[in-house]
């Protein structure tokens, strides 16, 4: 009897061992645009694993051009967003909150990318100017905008 018991341990153990190796194994990805109400604009994000790509445009690909290149490896599952607002020129201003800026290759005329969100009198991070008329707020935990308006959302 002892010994179907260490059978069953290590057979469990084995099964834990093989779930723990694929869901390491597995790579996050993904691919997500965002257009403006009037679908006249258009910003693609792609996601592989730790790095994040803003990129101008409706696109399938990453571009020489009118990207940014970030470092997401620090951004808690929870605190990972995009937000975002859209510009009377046809251009949007973008934040990717404590993401680390690898490559910049954006049109910084019509553009506007950051790292952090705007603080408030006392410091603290808000996303109060996110949360008006034509901006967005995009949660990657809940893979939603909150709230549902300001922007036109497809996910790949």
């Amino acid at each position: 009897m002892n010994r179907m018991i260490k059978k069953r341990m290590l057979y469990k153990v084995t099964i834990g061992l093989i779930l723990v190796m694929t869901i390491i194994s597995c790579s996050k990805s993904s691919k997500i645009k965002f257009y403006s109400s009037d679908k006249n604009n258009c910003v693609t994000v792609i996601t592989k694993d730790t790095l994040r790509f803003v990129i101008a445009g409706d696109t399938e690909s990453i571009p020489d051009t009118n990207f940014v290149k970030l470092d997401i490896s620090k951004i808690t599952e929870f605190g990972d967003g995009v937000w975002i607002c859209w510009l009377e020129n046809q251009g949007w201003e973008i934040v990717v909150n404590k993401s680390i800026i690898l490559e910049n290759k954006l049109d910084t005329t019509k553009y506007f990318f950051d790292t952090k969100l705007p603080v408030d009198k006392k410091g603290i991070p808000t996303e109060i100017k996110f949360r008006q008329n034509n901006c967005a707020v995009f949660d990657y935990y809940l893979m939603k905008l909150s709230p549902d308006k300001g922007t036109i959302v497809e996910i790949n």
